[in-house]
């Protein structure tokens, strides 16, 4: 937990850095949501697997969400790739856009992470 708040801190900075402003491009919009929207989904799947999981009552994580955490890993992973690629290519709004959606799922991640391990009791 000790490295979870300076990460936390850390994205939140560059994410306030990364912020869309009221002249952003379609394609940037739409780099936020790409990013944003499938990490989000997959975080709010396996925290319902995970009730579900504890109302039969076991009390460990379950399997499924710990491999839905590992999906959205991996979706971040991809995106900061995404983002390497497009920075290289000089797409600068699309590379800002992907910047700020990986920010966004790295803060979905660790409220996704606390909660999973809240609720696996652990």
């Amino acid at each position: 937990m000790i490295i979870i708040i300076p990460i936390f801190i850390t994205v939140c900075i560059v994410a306030w850095v990364l912020r869309p402003r009221r002249e952003a491009t379609k394609s940037r919009k739409i780099a936020i949501l790409a990013t944003t929207i499938p990490p989000l989904i997959l975080a709010i799947a396996a925290i319902v697997f995970q009730l579900i999981h504890n109302a039969s009552g076991n009390t460990w994580v379950s399997d499924i969400s710990n491999t839905l955490v590992v999906i959205v890993v991996g979706l971040i992973c991809a995106a900061i790739l995404a983002l390497a690629g497009f920075a290289i290519m000089r797409k600068g709004e699309i590379a800002r856009g992907i910047g700020f959606g990986v920010c966004i799922g790295v803060v979905v991640l660790i409220i996704e992470w606390i909660l999973l391990e809240w609720l696996g009791g652990v």
